[in-house]
Parts: structure tokens; C-alpha cells; sequence
């Protein structure tokens, strides 16, 4: 079991890996790619290992203005052990975050500092700890709820965990 002191270290070096790799990722040289919107969303379990722990990131081309008190709304399934969850962070979204949970449920919200983000923009959130299902054979989805315009609605997805087992 990993004390508080290991899961801060652990998910900030993961954070500092995850986001370098994420952005060489984004684009190659003079071909720039982005995703459409709402259909680039990710969930991934970083370094993924059945019923351990794991470092989990989510990941989005805006759509609209991610406003500085943006709320991303993820609901995992009852395999996910969401005890250990109690920090999130990010590399791409300036200024900080509040998370709580309730049960299966986990609200992020940016905390009002920072600036908003402008749509096109790939993003990333990761979240840290959470406990990984004993078994990887099923589909497990996860509930993701992203913000819109004050005229529109949030957008609610279904997306499949990937279960990434090594970084390249």
C-alpha cells in the first residue's frame, strides 16, 4: 500500500511523464493534429496493472471555452477502488483544482485561477490514485460529463478505459 508521501511523488513524476508524452503526441512537424471536440476523449489507467493502483489521466480537444470554474464530472464503475483518489493535477489547464467524490462519483472542478482555455486546445487531467479492476478481459466505462456553453448542455460520453501497461 503506498503512503501519502509515495502517491504525491509517484503521481507527480507520472504527471511530469504523462504530459511530455502527451504533447509529442499532439502534432508532428509542420502537420499540426487535433482531434474534433468531444471525439477525441480519452480515459487511459497509466502504467496499468490489475487490482493495483494507477495513476489515470483524461484527455480532450475543447469544444467550446473551458472556463476557469470548469466542473468534469467522471463516474466509475464499482471494479474502480476510488479510496485512494485525492489529488488531480494537470499539465495543460493553469491554475488548480478541487476534487471530490462521492461514492463512484468524482467532480473536478478548476478552482477559478488561471485563465480559460480557448476551444481546439488539447487538454489533460490526471487523477491519482485509483485502484484498477482485478480483471482487464471486460469492457469497463467510465461516465464522462464535460462542460459546454452556458447555452448548451454538458456533454455526457461513455468511454472505454485503456489500460496502458508501459510508456514508450
Amino acid at each position: 500500500m503506498f503512503n501519502k508521501i509515495a502517491a504525491l511523488t509517484l503521481f507527480f513524476g507520472m504527471l511530469l511523464l504523462s504530459t511530455g508524452l502527451a504533447q509529442s503526441n499532439v502534432s508532428a512537424p509542420g502537420k499540426p493534429v487535433v482531434a474534433a471536440g468531444r471525439d477525441s476523449l480519452a480515459v487511459k489507467a497509466l502504467r496499468a496493472a490489475p487490482g493495483k493502483p494507477s495513476l489515470y489521466e483524461v484527455s480532450f480537444v475543447t469544444t467550446d471555452s473551458l472556463s476557469v470554474n470548469a466542473l468534469i464530472t467522471l463516474t466509475f464503475p464499482r471494479a474502480f477502488d476510488l479510496s485512494q483518489l485525492e489529488i488531480a493535477g494537470s499539465g495543460t489547464i493553469n491554475g488548480g483544482f478541487a476534487l471530490t467524490r462521492k461514492g463512484q462519483e468524482v467532480q473536478v472542478r478548476r478552482t477559478g485561477l488561471g485563465v480559460p482555455i480557448p476551444p481546439g486546445k488539447k487538454v489533460s487531467l490526471q487523477l491519482g490514485l485509483i485502484g484498477n479492476p482485478t480483471s482487464f478481459s471486460a469492457s469497463h466505462q467510465v461516465r464522462v460529463q464535460l462542460p459546454a456553453t452556458r447555452a448548451a448542455a454538458a456533454t455526457t460520453k461513455n468511454m472505454d478505459v485503456q489500460f496502458i501497461t508501459a510508456l514508450k
